[in-house]
């Protein structure tokens, strides 16, 4: 095989790694919040999908609006915290991309 059609198949293989070990990460991380009473507790997956919901008893005596509201309120910090890490991952990812990338364009 040639040496440069090597080097190319090589970094394709550590370019798939990386999507392959975030796919896994996403699929697995959970993020998880509550509303500043502790009495709601959301649970959001890696692909910002609520995975677990827990409403503490009683609460729902309080009716629905105060039920929503602290829904809400927990959702959102469990998406900012999810959203922080997607973001740390982007970031992390493209200097990793660019490393290997870059790596092709010197090995030319």
């Amino acid at each position: 095989m040639h040496p440069e059609v090597a080097a190319v198949l090589r970094q394709a293989q550590q370019l798939q790694s990386l999507m392959d070990e975030q796919l896994h990460k996403m699929n697995t991380q959970t993020f998880t919040a509550s509303d500043e009473t502790d009495t709601v507790q959301v649970t959001l997956n890696g692909h910002f999908h609520l995975t677990d919901a827990y409403i503490e008893d009683g609460l729902l005596r309080l009716g629905a609006q105060v039920v929503e509201q602290r829904l809400n309120e927990a959702l959102l910090k469990a998406m900012a915290a999810a959203s922080e890490a997607i973001d740390s991952d982007r970031e992390r990812l493209d200097a990793a991309v660019a490393e290997i990338t870059g790596k092709l364009r010197t090995d030319e």
